[in-house]
């Protein structure tokens, strides 16, 4: 099992006392990420061997190959208890053999060692679809949703049938992020969780 790490930092803006305050306004940045923890810039696994009932229509080596950014940065200002936009990552997966992808490990936002879920939550999500990240084909498999440490055991299985001809399909990954009235100050607070596959 390959995992790859999901980080989601939200960074907060201090509010002046002396100003009308604001609603609370969500801006999400996936290529933040990648200076914030190269870790998370690509992830990538590639598996060959060979075995001729990988699929149907694939004869010689198999093959696994994932790519692509799995994390983001939530910028948020203002007050009061607010729900963001859907931000989704888009992880190309090219394939001839049967996978499964597992959440692990995932956490409430945190300020160091410290849980600051009273601050707000995160709703995670994952689904499998055809085609590339340019273009999104059908649904394969999912989704599988939850929240915060709640979304670890959720599992995606892609089977030997539902391989398309050309390997090609897409991990849309996606999280919504929900903060109440106390989430103020200028301060960074961080979610992170695995994303496990197994080649079947």
């Amino acid at each position: 099992m390959v995992h790859f790490a999901i980080i989601a930092v939200l960074t907060g803006a201090l509010q002046a006392p002396q100003r009308p305050l604001a609603h609370r306004m969500f801006t999400y940045d996936s290529a933040q990420i990648q200076a914030w923890d190269r870790a998370n810039h690509v992830n990538q696994l590639q598996h060959s061997g060979t075995n001729s009932q990988a699929h149907p229509s694939y004869q010689g080596p198999t093959h696994v190959n994932v790519s692509g950014s799995f994390g983001g940065v939530f910028n948020v200002s203002g007050i009061g208890s607010a729900t963001s936009q859907v931000s989704t990552n888009l992880i190309s997966v090219n394939t001839n053999r049967p996978l499964t992808f597992t959440a692990n490990s995932f956490k409430p936002l945190m300020v160091g060692n410290s849980s600051e879920s009273v601050v707000g939550s995160i709703m995670y999500s994952m689904a499998l679809y055809q085609g590339t990240p340019s273009r999104l084909g059908g649904l394969v498999s999912g989704p599988v949703t939850g929240i915060d440490s709640g979304f670890s055991g959720q599992v995606l299985s892609l089977a030997n049938a539902q391989i398309p001809n050309d390997g090609n399909l897409v991990l849309v990954f996606t999280r919504t992020l929900n903060l109440n009235e106390k989430a103020l100050g200028a301060y960074k607070l961080v979610g992170t969780g695995n994303i496990g596959v197994t080649i079947n």
